[in-house]
C-alpha cells in the first residue's frame, strides 16, 4: 500500500508571465492584474438598482433603475424603468422614463413617447416625440457656441 501525497492546485487572481531578463539570464515573474481596457467607457444601472448619490461619468451612462442625485456624463439614456431626481449635467439626454430636477442639456434632449421630464431645463436642441410630457417651472435654449455664465450664489452687497 502506498500513500500519494496530492496537492490541490488553486487558480491564481492575477496571470502571471515569465520574462527573460537578457542581462543575467534570470527569469522574473511579473504579475499583471486581469483587466480589459476599454477606449470608451460607460455606467449602466440596471432594473431594480438604486443609487443615491453622485455619479461622474466621462463617457456614456444608461439607466433603467432608480437614481436620487446628482449626475454628470457625456451622454445619458434614461431607460423606460428609469427613473431620476436630482441635478443633470450632460451633452446628450435620452427619455423614455422619468426625469425631475434641474436638467441641463448642452447639445440634444430627446424625449420619447413614453417620457416625462420635469424641473427646470436647459437645452441645445429638442426633440419630443408625441406622447412625450415635458414639464417645467423654467425652459430656456442655450446656445453651446455662446458661452453663458452660471450665478449660482448672488449676494448684495
Amino acid at each position: 500500500m502506498s500513500l500519494l501525497k496530492l496537492k490541490t492546485k488553486t487558480e491564481p487572481l492575477h496571470k502571471t508571465k515569465n520574462i527573460m531578463n537578457y542581462d543575467n539570464n534570470v527569469k522574473n515573474d511579473i504579475s499583471e492584474p486581469i483587466t480589459q481596457i476599454k477606449e470608451t467607457s460607460s455606467l449602466m444601472i440596471g432594473e431594480g438598482a438604486s443609487i443615491k448619490g453622485e455619479i461622474k461619468e466621462e463617457n456614456e451612462i444608461n439607466v433603467q433603475g432608480v437614481i436620487e442625485g446628482d449626475i454628470s456624463c457625456n451622454e445619458l439614456i434614461v431607460g423606460k424603468t428609469g427613473s431620476i431626481k436630482g441635478k443633470i449635467k450632460t451633452n446628450k439626454l435620452y427619455v423614455e422614463g422619468n426625469v425631475e430636477g434641474e436638467i441641463d442639456v448642452r447639445e440634444l434632449l430627446k424625449l420619447m413617447s413614453s417620457s416625462y421630464v420635469s424641473g427646470k431645463i436647459t437645452y441645445g436642441s429638442l426633440q419630443i416625440n408625441e406622447g412625450g410630457k415635458l414639464i417645467s417651472e423654467s425652459i430656456a435654449f442655450k446656445d453651446k457656441d455662446i458661452l453663458q455664465e452660471e450665478f449660482k450664489d448672488w449676494k448684495t452687497i
